[in-house]
């Protein structure tokens, strides 16, 4: 995780969620131009997600970061996997495509594996483009990157093999940006504050 880790977080506290209003907050809301308007809108209408769809800190649904290979294929139907190998950097990891069984159509998650033949692998990491896919306070891809920011803090964000990326050591994810909202010839490592709000969250790894 050396590219990760390289761009930490503060130490801010995460906001505590509250009970869901039916609303579907900072889907594609470009709209949003306050990080401190982003936070508000969180709290008030927060997109709460089903267990299935949780993402929390190592963990997103019933999948934690680090649980064996052999739990994994316990917990998830064999017809919802597709075994396949993902390179990253210099590195190439044996990997599982994830199919959501109720919305076979959405944009399958990605669980990148560690480990060794004779010791046994082990997820490393959850690699999330599926928008149902939410922490507790209602924040996920389609996301504008201030909601995240108030909520979490964030230092700097980075270029990393994964993409243009900010990183919070406190809930062990790193929030995967859309640069397209960016000037083409935008540094590889800025202030976060320097991103503008409304840029997208285009994906989420947990790790």
């Amino acid at each position: 995780m050396a590219g990760l880790t390289a761009c930490d977080s503060s130490t801010s506290t995460p906001r505590t969620p509250v009970a869901s209003s039916g609303a579907t907050p900072f889907a594609g809301d470009s709209r949003a131009t306050d990080p401190d308007a982003a936070a508000q809108r969180i709290a008030q209408t927060p997109n709460m997600p089903d267990s299935l769809h949780l993402i929390s800190p190592g963990q997103a649904g019933r999948l934690r970061v680090r649980m064996s290979e052999k739990l994994l294929l316990a917990r998830v139907p064999a017809d919802q996997l597709r075994k396949l190998t993902r390179t990253v950097g210099d590195s190439t990891y044996p990997a599982y495509e994830l199919r959501d069984a109720q919305e076979p159509t959405a944009p399958p998650t990605l669980l990148e594996m560690a480990g060794t033949p004779q010791r046994g692998f082990y997820l490393r990491r959850i690699i999330i483009t599926d928008p149902q896919y939410r922490t507790g306070e209602g924040v996920g891809v389609g996301s504008p990157f201030g909601a995240a920011r108030q909520l979490f803090g964030f230092s700097r964000v980075r270029t990393t093999p994964d993409g243009f990326a900010a990183i919070s050591r406190q809930t062990r994810m790193a929030w995967l940006l859309d640069e397209n909202s960016l000037p083409a010839d935008h540094s590889n490592d800025m202030p976060s504050a320097e991103i503008p709000t409304a840029t997208r969250i285009k994906g989420v790894v947990v790790y």
